[in-house]
């Protein structure tokens, strides 16, 4: 995505565009715990995934760390707040030892947890606990799951009230925030895209579903927002019936 965006080269280092150009990124968090059982045995190269085969365990560590270094250095050749990674809950969890581990469908997310996974690297953690929880760019609120503060409070109430529920309710949530516009991840919509808050947030999630990956360009102006969207959306073949 940041190639086709201009924002990586062929080596994958930082264009001169974004270190230089008047651009900014932002990643909207969850950077680590694959989602599916299937990711994480694509990821360690193995036919199934055990959680708690510490071998597969200890494996989806070391690559998930691995990325995360390659992100870290992809960071470190940017000017400072030229790019920036949003906290998401896996990466909130995934730094928290007393937060007990998340699930996705039918996996464990036990990386990093003390009984079950090893330390995470120290400056790796450090570096996520770096990461703040929203972004305002010219009235252009960023986020991980939503537009109010309890949103992205990723604490014991955050799953036990499910807060990710604001997007079915018919109800502006920007109103009274001072924010023209959200963009959020966090909720998977099938093609990665989609709108919540009476049309004034976009949802941007594909869950890693097969290839399908979605990107905002939003050119921001005195007049308002120019958005594009790019990227692989759901694209579907219903077969025809016998």
């Amino acid at each position: 995505m940041l190639r086709d965006a201009g924002l990586a080269d062929e080596r994958n280092k930082p264009t001169d565009e974004l270190r230089e150009g008047d651009v900014k990124l932002v990643l909207l968090g969850d950077l680590v715990h694959a989602k599916s059982r299937e990711r994480y045995a694509e990821l360690i190269n193995v036919r199934r995934y055990d959680e708690y085969n510490p071998r597969h365990l200890a494996r989806a560590e070391q690559a998930q760390e691995s990325f995360l270094r390659e992100v870290k250095g992809f960071q470190d050749r940017v000017p400072e707040g030229r790019m920036v990674i949003l906290m998401g809950n896996h990466d909130f969890n995934a730094v928290t030892e007393d937060q007990g581990p998340l699930r996705t469908d039918d996996v464990a997310h036990l990386e990093w947890k003390p009984g079950h996974g090893n330390p995470m690297d120290p400056e790796l953690k450090e570096w996520i606990l770096s990461w703040p929880y929203e972004l305002v760019v010219d009235g252009l609120h960023l986020a991980h799951v939503g537009p109010l503060p309890e949103h992205n409070t990723f604490d014991q109430g955050f799953y036990l009230e499910n807060r990710r529920r604001w997007i079915q309710e018919d109800q502006d949530f920007l109103e009274g925030t001072g924010h023209r516009l959200g963009v959020y991840g966090h909720t998977p919509v099938r093609g990665g895209v989609n709108v919540a808050s009476q049309g004034r947030a976009l949802l941007l999630d594909t869950n890693g579903h097969k290839d399908e990956y979605v990107y905002l360009d939003a050119d921001v102006g005195p007049e308002g927002y120019r958005l594009r969207l790019k990227g692989l959306f759901f694209d579907e073949l219903i077969p025809r019936e016998p």
